[in-house]
């Protein structure tokens, strides 16, 4: 009888196995797995290092004056960069949904060559544009507009413009995705009923874009926020930002537990903006 029994279990395994390895999600689970781990490990080291002296890491970041003037500063420089981006994006998506052949082609162009090129080359230009005897102050002043250099260096207008153009691709393509699923009858349909064209954009065009502007917010925005290069090269002390702040808490104070507890803040503000996108209404979505 536990004969039996025995390989009766033995065989219920075998058909369950069988029955799992032939699923198509069995394909993905060593990519689960390896991206899982990655991500999973790092966090539990992190979460361990932060509780280090128990909530000691805590109290120091939330009591420290310097924390309050960086979270100032990321929050107005990502809001700032998310709402521009997301405008300009948004001009940059629907001419590309408009352009068909060559011209198409050259507003990608245009739009990937940020993205694929450094942060570090980016900012660089930026400094020989912005400068005081760079190419935009030796315009102003060789047209008679100012008579001194314009301070557009190391400040949180500089700042912006570099997150600006680094992030501006981020936010073309989830627009573009959401307009490419626009059955452009519907344009001709509100046009033949006597719609013109902003009532066309406001009822028809926005509103199914929605998701698109969604995503590409919370993208930039999550982005934007753990900048460190741009605010070093082109904003300054004074510009810092919450990953300029973790770096200075590990490398020049050597204080690990303290910035672990400011890389969990800024993992908690995160999960915290994607449960709000989650939670936000999909018109038009598809699918």
């Amino acid at each position: 009888m536990a004969d039996k029994i025995t390989k009766v279990g033995k065989g219920v395994l075998r058909r369950s196995v069988a029955r799992f390895l032939g699923r198509r999600e069995f394909l993905f689970s060593p990519l689960v797995a390896l991206y899982g781990g990655l991500f999973l490990l790092p966090i539990s080291i992190i979460f361990k290092m932060s509780y280090e002296g128990g909530l000691a890491g805590f109290e120091r970041i939330t009591s420290s004056l310097v924390f309050s003037r960086v979270v100032e500063n990321t929050i107005a420089i990502s809001m700032t960069t998310t709402a521009l981006s997301v405008v300009l994006g948004y001009f940059l998506a629907a001419l590309l949904w408009k352009s068909r052949g060559t011209k198409r082609l050259l507003i990608f162009g245009f739009v990937l060559l940020p993205f694929w090129t450094s942060v570090l080359i980016k900012n660089f230009a930026w400094i020989f544009m912005l400068q005081d005897n760079g190419v935009i102050n030796t315009a102003l002043m060789s047209v008679g507009l100012i008579d001194s250099p314009l301070q557009l260096m190391h400040n949180r207008f500089a700042v912006i413009v570099g997150t600006v153009h680094y992030m501006l691709p981020y936010a073309v393509f989830p627009i573009y995705a959401s307009m490419l699923t626009i059955d452009t009858r519907l344009d001709r349909a509100a046009r033949s009923l006597g719609a013109r064209g902003w009532s066309t954009f406001w009822h028809i065009t926005l509103p199914l874009t929605r998701p698109g502007i969604y995503a590409a917010s919370l993208l930039v925005l999550i982005i934007s926020s753990s900048f460190y290069v741009t605010p070093v090269i082109l904003g300054g002390p004074r510009q810092m930002m919450v990953a300029n702040l973790v770096y200075y808490y590990t490398n020049t104070l050597i204080d690990f537990a303290s910035g672990a507890a400011l890389s969990i803040i800024i993992l908690a503000a995160a999960s915290v903006l994607i449960v709000v996108y989650v939670s936000l209404p999909k018109e038009g979505q598809n699918g």
